[in-house]
């Protein structure tokens, strides 16, 4: 629980731990049947206890009524404030712009009134390069003005865009001058930019049309047979799943420079520095020494291809667009899948094993929540610690399991007495309360035994002090003294010494 619960705010007696041991855990009759159990998240809090331990929780101080409603209008107070501080910003910028558009339209107004020569000057002195500009300048004034008006209105408007002016793109250059000529250059740049968004738009009105007939067939292929049509969009969104892991996977590869598909990327990058990429004596191109003809060949481009991952997002993106259209539909349609089922949510880091593991299903995890941060989850644990009985491995300990133990001693007495001794498998002690533990180990010996084997294991009516009484009878017993250990004895050779007796290991070897 130490390395599963590295912050833990308090400690964890040995008292405490042997309590959770004796209250919680039990031995499993297939473990890793009991392994799997935990994977299914429908079943996991079947296996999980959640244990309180004591904290003291922080003094909230609650507030009256009437100080929630003194903070709730100060509140409301600095909103107003902020909304009217914006109202007159934008109020603000409204009138700067109109004083604008009214200096720049005083200034084309003016053109016919003075020289030409004076009137330019004017233009250039206020910042604009020519009559075109200060005409683009005005247009764009009166566009911001009324979105302005509009918005302050709540009017919603779409904007259109005009049709650029192409008078000039009919006449011969020679019945043009320089500045018409530019500006012949200018509408013909201006007309190929607005044919390219006028197809645009309708290769866009096109799509949205194909996408509303996919839709209506989808439709009625879901009225029609529903069942099916949930089929099939399970299908397709598993599919999609399919393809994002695989994606990932892939990635997690190549970030390992020891994995196949990382060493084959590699080699596709160096093939692109030889001469001979498909040559099995092929030599890296060194500087100064060779022409660098990449590009020549079309093998040179499937290598870049394959080794190119700039458009792996715009995929990731696609998939993840489509994965939620169909979750979204199975969503409204199909009762059996829930938000819960989605893949964002089986894919969040609370739902992985290792959180369900430390912080279970129920309650729901909240870090904030001091109660949930003094609390253990033992799930796993009420399994694994019984198993170290039968696998020692588990703990890291190189030695046999109890079952192998017991076949050892078993094996070392003739035929009559195994017999009797498989009839008679006695389990005592704190340990041997543990549920299904007798089950576990009958089970267990007659899977190495021969089927004609009887084996029977009892265990004993008080385990926890059977071996307290029987070292208090042989005690009482005064035809045992000789092997008793005296006090004398005890103070001069220590506490390690023994004296043998007829049921000790050296007198039944």
């Amino acid at each position: 629980m130490q390395l599963k619960y590295p912050t833990f705010p308090t400690k964890m007696s040995g008292s405490q731990a042997q309590t959770l041991v004796h209250q919680h855990a039990y031995v499993a009759k297939n473990y890793q049947e009991a392994l799997k159990q935990l994977e299914n998240r429908d079943r996991f809090g079947d296996m999980d206890r959640v244990i309180q331990f004591p904290f003291t929780a922080p003094v909230m101080e609650e507030k009256t009524i009437e100080e929630l409603e003194r903070q709730a209008a100060k509140r409301e107070e600095n909103a107003k404030r902020l909304r009217e501080a914006a109202a007159r910003s934008r109020l603000e910028k409204l009138v700067a712009r109109e004083q604008q558009l009214e200096a720049f339209t005083n200034l084309k107004n003016i053109k016919g009134t003075i020289r030409k020569t004076d009137w330019i000057a004017q233009i250039k002195e206020a910042g604009f390069k020519d009559e075109a500009d200060l005409d683009d300048t005005i247009k764009q004034l009166e566009k911001a003005i009324q979105r302005a008006r509009n918005k302050e209105l709540g009017i919603e408007e779409v904007e259109e865009k005009e049709a650029p002016v192409t008078d000039l793109i009919d006449i011969p250059d020679e019945e043009l001058d320089e500045t018409l000529k530019k500006e012949k250059r200018k509408q013909k740049l201006m007309k190929a930019n607005y044919d390219a968004r006028q197809r645009a738009k309708k290769a866009k009105e096109e799509a949205k049309r194909q996408e509303e007939e996919l839709a209506r067939l989808e439709e009625q292929k879901r009225l029609e047979d529903p069942e099916n049509w949930v089929a099939e969009v399970k299908e397709k969104r598993q599919q999609v799943i399919d393809r994002i892991k695989q994606r990932k996977r892939l990635a997690s590869e190549l970030a390992d420079r020891r994995s196949r598909a990382s060493q084959l990327r590699m080699k596709s990058i160096a093939n692109l520095a030889s001469d001979n990429p498909n040559g099995s004596a092929s030599k890296r191109r060194r500087k100064g020494n060779d022409e660098d003809t990449f590009g020549q060949d079309d093998e040179d481009w499937a290598i870049y291809r394959e080794i190119s991952r700039d458009d792996e997002s715009d995929d990731e993106e696609e998939d993840m667009s489509e994965l939620n259209q169909y979750e979204s539909l199975l969503l409204q349609y199909d009762p059996d899948f829930l938000p819960e089922h989605s893949y964002e949510n089986m894919s969040s880091p609370t739902n992985t094993l290792m959180h369900l593991l430390a912080h279970g299903v129920y309650p729901s995890y909240d870090p904030t929540d001091m109660a949930q941060s003094y609390q253990l989850h033992v799930n796993i644990e009420r399994v694994r610690v019984p198993e170290v009985l039968f696998q020692p491995s588990i703990i890291g300990l190189d030695q046999a399991g109890l079952v192998e133990t017991v076949h050892d001693v078993v094996k070392t007495f003739d035929d009559y007495k195994k017999e009797n001794i498989m009839k008679n498998v006695f389990l005592t002690g704190g340990f041997s309360q543990l549920s299904g533990l007798a089950h576990r180990l009958h089970a267990s010996l007659q899977s190495i035994y021969p089927v004609e084997t009887k084996i029977k294991v009892k265990r004993a009516k008080d385990p926890v002090l059977d071996a307290w009484k029987g070292a208090a009878m042989f005690a009482k017993d005064e035809t045992k003294k000789q092997y008793f250990v005296t006090k004398q004895e005890y103070e001069e050779f220590g506490s390690d010494y023994i004296k043998e007796h007829g049921l000790g290991n050296v007198i039944q070897k």
